[in-house]
């Protein structure tokens, strides 16, 4: 095999900018959500660190902006760090997520200007295929995958009559099939990378889920296990995570700042990939996100239910974070509580969000926030009662709900 240097990639996905703006108030010196900044900060700090490393590559695995037509001012500030990667040389790759189509006949999608334009160094992906780039530390190929939507292949008439599953194994069959007529071109003396924004078999989704546009399917994962491969870049599912360690690694980068209370728990940052054919390590590299900080606490045994509340929340409370605050309490302690003093005990977060569960001498209310237009799916109805009646139930309940949803919506 030809000997080549070490190419280093940056793999990065699911910017998402615009979302989890209600989670943020305005900043008055600039006129942005302060949520936006922290995306642009994060994303800030992934394009330095492709600068300073410098990088060869810079992979984006899809979903820029929370919808294909993003504002303006999302364009500016995806378009400005991806020109400073541009002047420095480093080959730019873009993946075509679902947030980034738009289902017209037109093809086009959010980042069709970047085509347009002609944006040095810049490669985008909205159709299954092999390029090859020429970087600082030699050729590196990569084999590119957009999202895959169902609408196409139901339009056909031989599908018309198929199951929702039968259409599933159809599409599945399909895709792994045009993944594998890619690496069959493959030249073996080239390290190569693929790389795709969808769901992958056993997966752990996230807070994607509630930002799909339209339905999602699934892929097996054997797909991509070819020693040809050395590294998989994936997109669209929210939780970093490594499906594979080696031969090839498949990792998906995860978003790069928490959306919302589901990513509580979720570091966020980007991956690190050393490309040398059969000595490919990847490291993840944490953006530090603005903290999600959750303050769960029953008084309904409390004489004192605002001080209760308060000493919990203090226990907690992390300068700058998104605070929220989930308490119980009997509809006869309503009077009792000063919501005001809670305000003023969390001053030092950036938002305040009050879950109050009211429970009346008879029964359990019901839950205010479960709403017909806040549960927009059974999963978000149920997450949202989870977090009012079982918190420390949730993940292992929502894991399970999520498996019986997805096969339920396969048949």
């Amino acid at each position: 095999m030809k000997k080549t240097s070490t190419i280093e990639l940056i793999h990065v996905s699911d910017i998402h900018f615009g979302s989890g703006e209600s989670h943020g108030p305005l900043n008055p010196a600039t006129g942005l959500n302060v949520r936006l900044e922290d995306f642009c900060r994060a994303f800030t700090q992934c394009v330095d660190y492709a600068l300073n490393l410098p990088a060869d590559v810079f992979l984006f695995s899809g979903d820029a902006y929370r919808n294909a037509s993003p504002e303006p001012i999302y364009q500016k500030l995806f378009a400005e760090q991806l020109r400073r990667l541009s002047e420095a040389n480093i080959q730019i790759v873009l993946v075509v997520g679902n947030h980034d189509q738009i289902f017209k006949s037109t093809g086009s999608h959010s980042m069709s200007v970047f085509q347009s334009l002609g944006v040095p160094n810049l490669i985008t992906i909205d159709s299954p295929q092999l390029i090859k780039l020429d970087t600082n530390h030699g050729a590196l190929q990569i084999i590119g995958l957009p999202y895959v939507t169902r609408h196409l292949l139901m339009t056909h008439e031989q599908y018309a009559s198929l199951s929702n599953s039968e259409i599933e194994r159809v599409l599945a069959n399909h895709v792994s099939a045009v993944f594998r007529d890619l690496i069959e071109q493959l030249d073996p003396t080239i390290p190569a990378v693929g790389t795709a924004h969808m769901m992958v078999d056993g997966a752990l989704a996230g807070a994607e889920q509630e930002l799909l546009v339209g339905y999602t399917s699934s892929f097996p994962i054997q797909m991509f296990s070819d020693e040809r491969l050395e590294y998989v870049a994936l997109g669209h599912v929210h939780k970093y995570q490594v499906l594979k360690e080696s031969q090839p690694a498949i990792v998906y980068a995860g978003s790069i700042e928490r959306i919302d209370f589901s990513e509580e728990k979720e570091d966020k940052g980007f991956v690190h990939v050393s490309i040398l054919p059969q000595q490919t390590t990847f490291e993840f590299h944490s953006v530090n996100p603005r903290s999600f900080v959750t303050v769960d606490v029953d008084v309904t045994a409390s004489k004192d239910p605002t001080k209760t509340v308060l000493e919990a929340v203090r226990q907690k409370i992390t300068p700058g974070c998104v605070l929220r605050v989930r308490y119980r309490m009997l509809e006869e302690q309503v009077p009792l509580f000063d919501d005001q003093s809670l305000r003023v005990a969390a001053a030092e977060a950036l938002t305040l969000h009050l879950k109050p569960n009211i429970i009346s001498a008879q029964r359990e209310s019901r839950i205010p926030q479960l709403t017909e237009s806040t549960a927009v799916t059974p999963l978000a109805a149920l997450e949202t009662y989870l977090d009012n009646v079982a918190p420390e139930r949730k993940e292992r309940i929502m894991s399970k709900a999520t498996e019986l949803w997805t096969k339920l919506r396969k048949e």
